[in-house]
């Protein structure tokens, strides 16, 4: 779990809820063992102080005593949240609740031990019981706004802050600095800036809060400080292709004798690209990229790749919301010849619906100039093609897996009319006209022995619009049914080096035979990010 912007201050809530339990203490204090009243009379001390391991121990001491006592359990929870051990504090709460489910108290440390697991949904789930047992407790609203701000529903949270605040003048400080950050996420600088004030001037101004409100108010319009302008990453990469047919960006040369190989090879790649942002602020980013890519092949070197990808972005990040435009070039050789020339435009917008669900759709205009160097006739597949697409994420076991879910409508125009017939082996710009449908699925498993596993498979469906000019006759039209499958398993070697070995799988089911075909690629990669 994430560390939050100045939840320490939770400490002085529990310092209200701790009053109450002391209160209860002086009602079952009259309990004939004394070394259980010994043992919790000191662990308050100890707690007072600030001596949490000792307390812990007293705590645990007194429930040895008296067997399943609700008081000290709940005493011992929250030393164990002070402690940072929250895993063992949400099974001591857990198992208070089925133990003695009309514990509002057991609910709320239950919420509090799962919010900071980051078991957000969970610990909702625990603050409605707590809520329905206790529905004056203004603790109970204050960390239902606080998971729910972690899940960013700021609407939200700020509503029940402020009921927290009405139930619980204490809490106002603590209240005015989260209702500030919900404003200051949401791209709301003037109401953020009200809200960190009001925080300050309520609450102790030497408090941990205060200072944590003061920088958010200094960083308003500067740029973080300490986040890096630059990223630079490396790879090489060893590979098998049992069918050498495709360019490492996805586009298939023409068929025949020229285009599919046919072919298998070995080959080395590597791959560098370095982005720099000059402006880097909290809502604005913007930046250059360039990528560049190189394969040689052992045997075929008529197939080596060199590719040159510059392009530059501005994002905007309001709230939940990340909105990137960006301008590619991208400029191909195949076999030391020019082979394709793209201009592509871009507009991402990414919805973190929370700190675990994001939903990223994307827009495409591109303007592709193939060139005839290398492949006879590649220039008949010049065209425009337009993309739209939606993607969404999910992340668990804390983020460190995934599942993906993502479908894509493209399109490239050609210019080349919709003539009835074509022209067997004799191709044109009508060839090439497609509508395609991709659906594409994606599962990153949780790290285990250091290794990192991957998978991904896509099934891309592309209807062509005219007859093809390499049917038999000229009057079919060219349908692929393209199935795409990757396997990865990684592991780190340093903090900045990595090795990973991969298999890719393509299989195009085409009803022309010249466009039919499978391929394997088996890879050994060795990748460095600084």
């Amino acid at each position: 779990m994430r560390q939050r912007h100045g939840f320490t201050s939770w400490y002085c809530a529990l310092c209200i809820c701790a009053i109450g339990l002391v209160l209860d203490h002086v009602a079952w204090a009259q309990v004939p063992n004394e070394t259980y009243d010994f043992n919790i009379t000191k662990g308050i001390v100890e707690f007072s102080r600030g001596h949490y391991a000792q307390a812990a121990d007293l705590f645990e001491q007194a429930r040895q005593a008296v067997p399943n006592d609700p008081e000290a359990t709940e005493y011992l929870g929250q030393t164990l949240l002070r402690l940072q051990k929250y895993h063992e504090a949400e099974v001591l709460f857990r198992d208070l609740t089925i133990s003695q489910p009309a514990r509002a108290q057991a609910w709320l440390g239950l919420a509090i031990s799962q919010s900071y697991l980051g078991k957000y949904h969970e610990a909702l789930v625990s603050l409605e019981q707590a809520q329905i047992l206790d529905p004056k407790n203004p603790l109970v609203y204050f960390y239902q706004g606080v998971v729910s701000h972690e899940l960013k529903s700021f609407n939200q949270s700020s509503a029940l802050f402020s009921r927290a605040m009405a139930l619980s003048p204490d809490l106002t400080p603590t209240v005015r600095y989260y209702t500030g950050i919900s404003y200051y996420e949401r791209g709301l600088l003037d109401q953020a800036q009200k809200e960190f004030e009001a925080a300050i001037a309520s609450g102790e101004p030497e408090s941990e809060l205060a200072r944590l409100a003061l920088a958010m108010l200094q960083q308003r319009t500067a740029a973080p400080k300490g986040l890096k302008q630059w990223d630079l990453s490396l790879s090489i990469s060893g590979q098998y292709d049992t069918n050498v047919v495709l360019l490492p960006i996805g586009i298939q040369p023409p068929g025949g004798a020229t285009g599919i190989s046919q072919k298998d090879d070995f080959r080395t790649t590597s791959y560098a690209r370095g982005e720099y942002r000059p402006i880097q602020t909290s809502g604005w980013t913007a930046g250059v990229a360039y990528g560049f890519y190189q394969s040689f092949h052992q045997k075929l070197t008529a197939f080596d790749i060199q590719d040159h990808a510059p392009s530059v972005f501005v994002q905007r990040q309001i709230g939940m919301v990340t909105a990137r435009l960006q301008y590619a070039f991208d400029y191909v050789r195949v076999g030391q010849d020019p082979f394709l020339l793209s201009h592509a435009v871009q507009p991402i917008v990414t919805i973190a619906e929370s700190n675990s669900l994001f939903t990223q759709i994307q827009l495409r205009y591109q303007n592709k100039d193939f060139q005839d160097d290398r492949f006879a006739g590649n220039s008949f597949r010049d065209g425009k093609n337009w993309l739209a697409g939606v993607t969404q994420y999910a992340y668990f076991a804390n983020g460190t897996g995934h599942v993906r879910l993502g479908y894509t409508f493209d399109t490239d125009r050609t210019g080349g009319g919709n003539p009835p017939v074509a022209t067997p082996g004799m191709q044109s710009n009508a060839d090439w006209d497609y509508k395609a449908h991709r659906l594409s699925v994606g599962l990153g498993v949780p790290e285990f022995w250091t290794l990192r596993p991957n998978f991904a498979f896509d099934y891309y469906h592309m209807d062509y619009d005219n007859p093809n000019s390499f049917s038999v006759g000229g009057t079919t039209k060219r349908r692929d049914n393209i199935m795409f499958f990757t396997a990865t398993i990684g592991r780190p070697l340093t903090d900045w080096l990595s090795i990973a070995a991969e298999y890719n799988y393509t299989r195009d089911q085409s009803n022309l035979p010249v466009f039919n075909y499978a391929r394997s690629i088996f890879s050994l990669t060795l990748s460095s990010r600084f």
